[in-house]
């Protein structure tokens, strides 16, 4: 049916016909959820096959590509969560949501005028970039790192083009009620991920830098085909292009007024993330070898394989950030945004405070469970092919630092929402500028002490710091925060999360073997156990959290 012609057709109806029609749509919103959390699974399947192939495939640190093409990958990686999951789509969608259900062809023009945006500014920008690029492969010699990644980057920036335009269009068939599409698009990039490492590289060349840019060329590719898909259905549904920009530039302007303010929100980790990836880059050479930086003055204080470290461990701390933070943040976030409209400052700070509570709950043995296991999550994952024992001890000791700032990577996203409910956009923006700031200046200091585990570890305390501020500022300004009850539950947690952690480690202890099936074993075995251990506790320090949640229908 085209977007155009889809009406309320229960108006007028008999009681009875209305029931129907709730119950047909409540069979509706329960499909949409199960097709964007089979999507969601998919996506995090392939996602995490793809590395295990591409740690196979490159090993880490054994000649620099790895490093070149992750670092080269991490801007249109932000882009991707800017754009899909971050400040635009959380800017664009309630503005677009409101014009579609009023006026269609308003709808359409302004969904033309955010893509024809996008697209007109990034192939600005993405020109400027090229011209960089083509100097950072002239200047340097072939051989050197940053003409490396200077090839690797030209050939990626259109990446961001169609990133950005690949969310936007996934927002809108979201806004018109259509899942599928936008659910499963993100398997096609990981599937050509694969295929390219699996057959289409090793078939072309053997060099590994060739390599490389034969899965940047795919990666291209793979966005082509995501727009490709996503316009068809939108045509398929009846949307054409609208030029006429004059009607919509109020609306044009709330979206991209509340973008830029809304960056260092609820981008500040992903950000974060592109500076130690910068820093890990510029600072890391082969052992003994000067800094590229400080000319003669100072040895690399990171080896090569730091950026992929980065790389590998952050995807494994995505894992409990994506499926804790976001389920969370489903349930709760509907009953937040009607309290903030209904005024209830009172039971919105309750229930805020119980969502804190539940994740930590959560999201407390989660960091444990990475820390404890982050040697065999390695091994199991990623020890195949060119990934050595090495890369597996790196990227494993990157894991453990990240676990302890697990539960501030879940709760950020909804602390952060809690300030946009109330209007407020200036508070998470300055705290999230200070936090990525304050991130950088203490990785340069820890790179230097602590090596690339400093990476991870500033991350975590930035995070953590970030939360803090956020949620004693958020408790200033509106109150009704259950400082006590938040208290409790994290002491609870944490005494929990040591009877957890003797438990699995004594379990661990009796588990031999240090192959893949031993790794399964010790995970799952000790990993159960320990979690047994962790809620019995929790239960007996009481811990009643979840039976309140569900008497609030939370």
């Amino acid at each position: 049916m085209p977007i155009e012609n889809m009406k309320d057709n229960t108006g007028g109806f008999s009681p009875a016909a209305r029931i129907d029609a709730h119950i047909k749509k409540k069979r509706s919103f329960f499909r949409s959820t199960f097709i964007v959390f089979l999507g969601m699974l998919l996506s995090r399947f392939l996602g995490m096959l793809r590395d295990m192939v591409t740690a196979s495939f490159f090993g880490a640190s054994a000649n620099g590509v790895l490093d070149a093409f992750v670092a080269a990958f991490r801007l249109p990686d932000i882009a991707r969560k800017l754009f899909g999951d971050g400040s635009l789509s959380v800017s664009f969608i309630p503005v677009f949501s409101k014009v579609y259900h009023q006026d269609r062809q308003k709808a359409r023009k302004l969904l033309t005028a955010v893509l024809t945006i996008i697209f007109v500014v990034l192939c600005f920008l993405i020109f400027i970039s090229e011209i960089i690029c083509f100097i950072g492969f002239s200047y340097f010699e072939q051989s050197n790192k940053v003409s490396l990644v200077s090839y690797y980057f030209a050939i990626l920036l259109p990446f961001i083009i169609l990133v950005g335009m690949v969310a936007i269009t996934s927002a809108a068939l979201q806004t018109a009620g259509h899942f599928t599409f936008p659910a499963f698009i993100s398997a096609v990039l990981n599937v050509i991920w694969i295929f390219a490492l699996l057959f289409a590289a090793p078939r072309l060349t053997s060099d590994p830098a060739a390599q490389g840019c034969v899965l940047a060329v795919s990666i291209v590719l793979a966005g082509l085909l995501q727009l490709f898909l996503l316009l068809w259905r939108l045509k398929q549904l009846g949307f054409k292009p609208e030029f006429h920009f004059k009607e919509i530039m109020p609306e044009l302007k709330t979206v991209f007024a509340v973008f830029f303010p809304q960056l260092f929100g609820l981008m500040s980790v992903p950000l974060m993330l592109l500076s130690a990836t910068v820093l890990a880059w510029l600072f890391s050479g082969p052992a003994g070898t000067t800094s590229l930086i400080t000319g003669n003055l100072f040895l690399f204080p990171l080896r090569s394989g730091a950026v992929s470290a980065l790389y590998f461990s952050e995807r494994l701390f995505e894992f409990p950030q994506g499926l804790i933070g976001l389920v969370l943040m489903t349930v709760i976030y509907p009953l937040l945004s009607k309290h903030a409209a209904q005024k209830d400052f009172k039971q919105f700070g309750k229930d805020l405070s119980m969502g804190i509570r539940i994740l930590l709950i959560f999201s407390i043995p989660a960091g444990i469970g990475l820390m404890m296991f982050a040697n065999r999550l390695a091994h199991l994952l990623f020890q195949r092919g060119q990934f050595t024992a090495e890369d597996t001890a790196r990227t494993a000791d990157m894991i453990f630092w990240f676990g302890i700032g697990v539960w501030a990577f879940c709760a950020l996203p909804i602390m952060i929402r809690a300030f946009y409910l109330f209007d407020d956009i200036r508070t998470p923006f300055l705290t999230g500028l200070f936090s990525v700031g304050f991130h950088f200046v203490l990785a340069l200091v820890l790179i230097h002490t602590v090596k690339e585990k400093g990476l991870a570890l500033s991350i975590s305390i930035s995070a953590i710091l970030q939360f803090c501020l956020l949620f004693f500022l958020f408790a200033k300004k509106h109150g009704h925060i259950d400082f006590r009850g938040i208290l409790l539950c994290m002491i609870r947690s944490f005494a929990a999360g040591v009877f957890m952690f003797i438990a699995t480690a004594a379990i661990m202890k009796t588990l031999p073997g240090n192959d893949s099936l031993s790794d399964i074993s010790h995970i799952g075995l000790g990993g159960g156990i320990g979690l047994l251990v962790y809620f019995s506790v929790l239960k007996i320090l009481g811990g009643d959290e979840l039976s309140k949640s569900k008497r609030r229908g939370l």
